[in-house]
């Protein structure tokens, strides 16, 4: 039941959020799913580690799902593989990461510069999607997705951008 409650409470910060910050192009949320946790005391050592960031303003892990949701500081600088780290010092791997980037783009193209993020994004855009509001992003990489998954993935980036870059995110729109 405080599973469920957290998770709800959650979701309607992640609302309120989305709408207060809608016209801002920025990262506002990510949602990491962590292979590995087996009890509260293993949940808690995860939000730690990652509450130690210095562009996370909270954590909230979900121990029954395994997965944790992180909100960033507006307006900072956002490095996914610090993320990625902090998950892996702590002792555990990444099973998915997602986050919300909220869009400020009218023309819906491909060609946008996401803000407050450390390197290059390459995005693997299905037809059709348009990149205005608020999208969920998956990220693909080794770092954070299981290895299974991640060689899903990887002759699909190498078609589309060659070689993967070493400082560089890729990543799928889901909505």
């Amino acid at each position: 039941m405080k599973a469920q409650r957290a998770i709800r409470i959650c979701i309607a910060i992640a609302f309120m959020l989305i709408c207060n910050y809608k016209s801002f192009s920025q990262f506002i949320f990510a949602e990491v799913g962590v292979d590995g946790l087996t009890c509260s005391q293993c949940s808690r050592s995860v939000e730690m580690s990652l509450m130690k960031l210095d562009f996370v303003i909270n954590v909230k892990m979900d121990l029954e799902s395994t997965v944790g949701k992180i909100i960033f500081k507006q307006g900072t600088e956002i490095d996914f593989n610090k993320i990625a780290k902090a998950i892996a010092d702590a002792g555990f791997s990444i099973r998915f990461l997602k986050a919300v980037y909220s869009f400020n783009n009218e023309d819906g193209t491909v060609n946008v510069k996401l803000v407050n993020v450390n390197h290059p994004f390459y995005i693997l855009k299905e037809d059709g999607k348009k990149l205005s509001d608020a999208k969920q992003l998956q990220f693909l990489g080794k770092e954070f997705m299981s290895n299974k998954e991640f060689g899903k993935w990887k002759k699909t980036i190498k078609e589309h951008f060659g070689d993967m870059k070493k400082d560089a995110y890729y990543i799928t729109i889901e909505n």
